[in-house]
């Protein structure tokens, strides 16, 4: 049996395809080996009062579902952006005093790569700020406040 060299040409490119889904792989939480992978965005509860924080967060093919984190503590995800990093997380924000549902996105290729790889946030209830990386601390609005 032979393959034509257009019908390995369409096997290789879907290989690369493949390859790059599977590189944008998370986790969310512990994980055993995190140096796998490249990206660790890391949410800080700073709330007052000793709030809790919801977190809902997720890109477009990934939910990582609503996490919620005790005043002072924080929750961390990891993900491999792949060979090209478009990556793009948004989260929901909520907590019982200041009510609404507060909007972000957590990180955003064009904004964060490059920039940092351990990306932490300190989430506050007036916005939040990058407190790792390149030029921070920089804090930001919620979308749309």
């Amino acid at each position: 049996m032979t393959i034509s060299s257009k019908s390995l040409s369409k096997v290789v490119i879907m290989l690369i395809l493949v390859s790059f889904n599977l590189n944008v792989s998370m986790i969310d939480g512990e994980v055993d080996f995190p140096q796998r992978y490249t990206v660790h965005v890391t949410m800080q509860n700073k709330l007052p009062d000793m709030q809790q924080l919801g977190i809902h967060c997720k890109d477009r093919t990934h939910d990582l579902g609503f996490k919620v984190v005790p005043a002072g503590q924080s929750w961390t995800f990891y993900f491999s952006p792949g060979i090209i990093n478009t990556a793009l997380f948004f989260c929901s924000f909520n907590w019982y005093e200041g009510g609404g549902v507060h909007r972000f996105d957590i990180y955003d290729a064009d904004r964060d790569g490059g920039v940092c790889d351990q990306c932490t946030w300190d989430i506050h209830n007036d916005g939040l700020c990058r407190v790792t990386g390149t030029g921070a601390p920089r804090c930001f609005h919620y979308k749309g406040e």
